[in-house]
């Protein structure tokens, strides 16, 4: 299991705090119009954790969750493995890294840094449904990797990959608005997926779970959730059919 590190939070430069800065200030303002409501509500209820002037201190937005929605977040150097990440979703447990991009990375980093983690990951988890959602994923994801179904993981790998990185909700329009983490942390991926929001795909659990996806290039393939709700019964569903226990 993994063991959380520490956020040394006096270390950071006037640097890492500018580039911070920067980087939420740009991504606001190109999320005006875009971003689903859910997001935008979520991020407006952690201004005084998520702050926006200096690298926020992990301490204080894992209390903001806490009072929330009952989550709580572990610091880690950086990907770990899939069993440990879904251990910790079972457990309402986010992982984030500490590490701040260059100055010169705004654009493009390989390896997700604690911008993508909290700006992008973070502020849903203040919402009921998106919390419930993602603590039944993690439940649900131990449970497969205990019995060994692999082909099982593999398709909640790919789910999680184009609903909670990569992912639309449909508004109360009905039209497509932006949600996942992958998108609202990245100024270009956002402008990317938003030039494609009418050629979505409608997010039916077979499809997206038969769906390769690669980290290592832009996306061109985005899926539609009508409801976090209902794509949370979707999976119970699913689920069902492996006549297994959720490991809590």
């Amino acid at each position: 299991m993994v063991q959380g590190l520490l956020q040394h939070w006096d270390a950071y430069t006037d640097d890492h705090h500018n580039t911070w800065k920067r980087l939420y200030e740009r991504q606001v303002a190109n999320l005006e119009g875009k971003a689903s409501p859910l997001y935008l509500r979520s991020l407006a209820a952690m201004q005084g954790a998520l702050t926006r002037d200096d690298v926020p201190r992990i301490s204080a937005m894992e209390a903001l969750l806490q009072q929330t929605t009952g989550w709580s977040l572990t610091v880690v150097p950086g990907l770990i493995p899939v069993e440990d990440f879904f251990q910790l979703l079972a457990q309402k447990r986010f992982c984030t890294s500490t590490w701040v991009r260059r100055p010169d990375q705004l654009d493009y980093i390989e390896e997700p840094d604690m911008f993508h983690d909290t700006f992008g990951h973070i502020p849903p988890l203040m919402d009921a449904d998106f919390a419930a959602f993602m603590h039944r994923f993690g439940e649900v994801g131990a449970a497969l990797v205990a019995a060994g179904e692999e082909e099982a993981v593999l398709g909640l790998q790919r789910l999680y990959w184009y609903f909670v990185e990569f992912g639309f909700l449909r508004g109360a329009t009905g039209e497509p608005e932006l949600l996942g983490a992958g998108i609202m942390s990245s100024f270009g991926e956002t402008n990317h997926a938003w030039s494609l929001k009418h050629a979505l795909k409608p997010m039916v659990l077979e499809d997206v779970m038969n769906t390769p996806f690669r980290t290592d290039v832009i996306q061109t393939d985005y899926f539609l959730v009508d409801d976090v709700v209902t794509l949370r019964h979707d999976l119970d569903q699913w689920f069902a059919a492996f006549n297994l226990e959720a490991q809590p």
